[in-house]
């Protein structure tokens, strides 16, 4: 039984992967949503990192932790293993869940000078300098992009 399950875990992470992989797609609320966009240009980046919220990557070192402790020993102790290798795994998992951003401050043509973190993802691939002449997109209060 618990065969059959671990192989079960192996094949929900391998779809949780490839499903990850996929061309990235705005978000269904950012449909027929006003922008406004802005012109301006870098003064400031600043290299940051985004904690997540560690639930995706909590699952997956939890699935690979307990393949890996299920390996180790026999009968109760590859138990005890397994469940521990579980635990380590949610924890690892967590604490991976880490993405490279920029802080990146503008001035606006208006003047205003205004400052935000972006990842650098599939939707915001781009890496800014000082003196990067941009376009900035505001919707609902937030900056959604950058070009």
């Amino acid at each position: 039984m618990m065969k059959v399950l671990m192989k079960g875990m192996v094949v929900l992470s391998l779809l949780v992967f490839a499903t990850g992989c996929a061309r990235k797609a705005l978000d269904a609320s950012r449909e027929g949503s006003i922008s406004e966009s802005y012109a301006g240009v870098v003064q400031n980046v600043e290299p940051v990192s985004i904690k997540g919220d560690g639930a995706m990557t909590s699952i997956l070192g939890m699935i690979l932790g307990g393949v890996v402790g299920n390996q180790i020993g026999s009968g109760s102790g590859q138990d005890l293993a397994t469940m521990g290798g579980v635990m380590v795994g949610a924890v690892a998992g967590e604490d991976a869940d880490v993405r490279n951003a920029q802080r990146i401050t503008v001035r606006l043509e208006s003047g205003k000078v205004i400052t935000t973190v972006l990842a650098i993802d599939a939707n915001n691939p781009n890496q800014f300098r000082a003196g990067d002449p941009i376009t900035l997109f505001i919707t609902n209060g937030r900056v959604t992009e950058i070009r």
